[in-house]
């Protein structure tokens, strides 16, 4: 038979269900937002990755560059920032190399912050590099996740369509 919990507080059993807990869905959609930043963050890298392949393919493929693909985000995007102001002719307007700086610093923030939350009211914060962040609500995270996602479709259809040029057609000989 099971011992009953004692009602005595400095009992290591005592259970006063007055106490008002946060509710754990709290976390839990928190961890679920910053997932989603998380998988979108890491598409649109690895399509950067590819959108610079792309580039040096057009360029030769000059072994010494093959670096610009290697590195950190941030160290690619400046690559890419490069390689857009070398080559303008490369199609590349619509990469917006700004906003993925951006982006990329807000990730860093999420990615690397300690998610502390007040177990009584429910309201939380990051720590990063010891600054203490509260404003990055699960409303936020969804909203800079689709930032990301609306960058990564500019970036896609560098990538797929890269080597796609029409071609006139030869008229026919009879």
């Amino acid at each position: 038979m099971c011992s009953d919990i004692s009602d005595d507080p400095s009992s290591a059993d005592f259970d006063d269900d007055d106490i008002p807990w946060a509710d754990p869905q709290i976390r839990k959609d928190y961890e679920a937002a910053l997932g989603r930043l998380i998988l979108a963050h890491n598409d649109v890298d690895r399509f950067l990755t590819m959108l610079i392949e792309c580039i040096l393919r057009d360029l030769g493929d000059q072994k010494e560059l093959e670096k610009l693909t290697l590195g950190l985000f941030a160290r690619r995007l400046d690559n890419l920032r490069m390689l857009k102001g070398i080559r303008p002719e490369l199609r590349l307007d619509g990469v917006d190399v700004d906003e993925l700086e951006e982006l990329n610093r807000l990730r860093n923030i999420v990615a690397h912050g300690h998610f502390e939350q007040n177990p009584f009211q429910g309201d939380y914060e990051l720590i990063s590099n010891n600054k203490t962040h509260k404003e990055f609500s699960v409303e936020r995270l969804n909203e800079i996740t689709k930032r990301l996602d609306d960058a990564g479709d500019q970036i896609k259809p560098q990538v797929y369509f890269w080597d796609m040029e029409v071609e006139p057609s030869e008229p026919e000989r009879g």
